[in-house]
């Protein structure tokens, strides 16, 4: 008797994303800025400027989200009757991947809630993995831009539109997304 399965990678990065994220804003702080234009003090939630701790926690945020997000998008490519049938490799991100499915299936890719903070999660996995950036050098009332990138309010956006997209990509597409609501399942089975 043999028997099929399938790692779901979407499944179990979305979770430890998730985690990681839930475990971050427990240890987040107060950040002090100021206004670049006025110098007006204010301050935001995110991890301190040396919490390496909860910063890493960020980081595995968004590389899990990003990871989950591209595995679901590549799911569906192959469970697509026609995108299937083409090369994946062929296109260079999964956003490109992404805007081929909705035109293959004569869908619109238009305005949709949840397309910039997507974009934006790309753009800083990207930026963290791939663009090395050399010494920055800011003014001592200003907060570090990865503490605006990872700050509370930045991640839960990010974290929201996730869900979203891989609720309305599912639906739209007929790949089962209901993972985005806690119910997780790392393996599918075949007997």
């Amino acid at each position: 008797m043999t028997y099929g399965y399938r790692l779901n990678v979407e499944q179990l990065m979305l979770r430890r994303a998730n985690n990681s994220f839930d475990e971050a804003k427990k240890r987040m702080v107060e950040v002090p800025d100021s206004v670049p234009e006025t110098g007006k003090p204010y301050s935001f939630k995110g991890p301190g400027f040396e919490d390496d701790e909860t910063i890493a926690l960020c980081i595995e945020a968004i590389l899990g989200w990003a990871i989950s997000f591209e595995a679901f998008v590549n799911l569906v490519w192959h469970a697509h009757p026609i995108a299937k049938e083409e090369d994946e490799k062929s296109y260079g991100s999964t956003i490109a991947k992404l805007k081929k499915l909705y035109k293959n299936s004569r869908l619109p890719y238009g305005d949709s809630s949840w397309r910039a903070s997507i974009q934006d999660l790309f753009d800083m996995r990207n930026y963290l993995v791939h663009y090395k950036d050399p010494v920055v050098y800011i003014g001592f009332s200003f907060a570090a831009k990865f503490q605006h990138d990872f700050s509370e309010r930045s991640m839960q956006r990010i974290q929201r539109d996730v869900h979203f997209a891989l609720k309305e990509i599912g639906g739209l597409f007929g790949v089962e997304a209901a993972f985005t609501n806690g119910n997780y399942d790392h393996l599918v089975y075949r007997y």
